[in-house]
């Protein structure tokens, strides 16, 4: 018998107590009180379950691969980080509950994907996904067939983080900074386009920038868009021009009363 330590030794005993007076359904201890001590164990480890605060029908909450990622409620049948339960991943995408093989395909309708695949390329290099999935390019985490609606890398829900707690070193912008990131957002130039590869008979056109032409660096993820970067650098494109706005309607608010002073100090006898 293995020695315990004295708090592994105080659950056991508080588990037996509790099957004895039944307050706890549990199996007869032995002489050694093995099986108190192993459900203890079992408790521990149900703690220690990762907890989503209750998910919806269909999706199971799994501790998530992603470094400083949070669980998330996933769809085991789909998500190819966590097929047919939590933890398993597939080297291609998940279609009910199990692993298949996700080819590459380019979308131009040269490639012809197995069974009941389909391209998924956003219109330049893709895979062949399964029904219900997406193929995502998330250069930091993952490539991969990710569920419907899932932009982040089979990450389903609540991406990106935006939880305290999940993030060290946090500094606030002064207003200096937060303008100068305005300015940058202002001077980005804005353009449509045809992904290369896409399908001749349906060129759906795309907007946004282009980063060569020297886009907001805090908007870049290598050769893709961090859509929460650039977003946040709106934001303080729009908290820029708040501050300029009031500093406006309070000249104008100063101006306003100039002028009625102006006016009595004519019109008095």
């Amino acid at each position: 018998m293995t020695p315990r330590t004295a708090p592994e030794l105080g659950r056991a005993a508080l588990l037996a107590l509790l099957v004895a007076v039944g307050l706890v359904p549990g199996a007869a201890c032995g002489s050694d009180g093995s099986s108190a001590a192993d459900a203890a164990d079992a408790a521990d480890t149900a703690d220690a379950a990762p907890d989503c605060g209750g998910c919806p029908d269909g999706k199971v909450c799994c501790a998530s691969h992603f470094t400083g990622d949070i669980p998330r409620c996933v769809d085991t049948a789909l998500n190819p980080e966590n097929c047919g339960g939590c933890g398993t991943s597939c080297d291609g995408a998940c279609e009910d509950g199990g692993c298949v093989a996700a080819p590459a395909c380019d979308g131009s309708g040269a490639t012809t994907c197995p069974g009941d695949l389909t391209c998924s390329s956003g219109g330049g290099q893709g895979r062949c996904c399964p029904p219900g999935t997406t193929f995502i390019v998330s250069p930091a985490d993952f490539f991969g067939c990710c569920p419907d609606g899932d932009i982040c890398g089979c990450r389903e829900g609540m991406c990106p983080i935006s939880l305290r707690a999940a993030k060290n070193d946090i500094r606030y912008l002064d207003p200096a900074a937060v303008e100068a990131l305005g300015r940058e957002l202002l001077a980005t130039r804005l353009a449509t386009w045809v992904y290369k590869g896409s399908d001749a008979r349906d060129p759906r056109r795309q907007l946004g920038f282009i980063i060569d032409d020297g886009a907001p660096a805090h908007g870049i993820d290598g050769g893709h868009v961090d859509l929460y970067g650039y977003v946040s650098v709106a934001v303080a494109a729009l908290q820029t021009q708040a501050r300029e706005l009031g500093r406006l309607e309070r000249e104008v608010d100063a101006l306003r009363a100039r002028l009625e002073r102006l006016e009595r100090a004519m019109t008095a006898p």
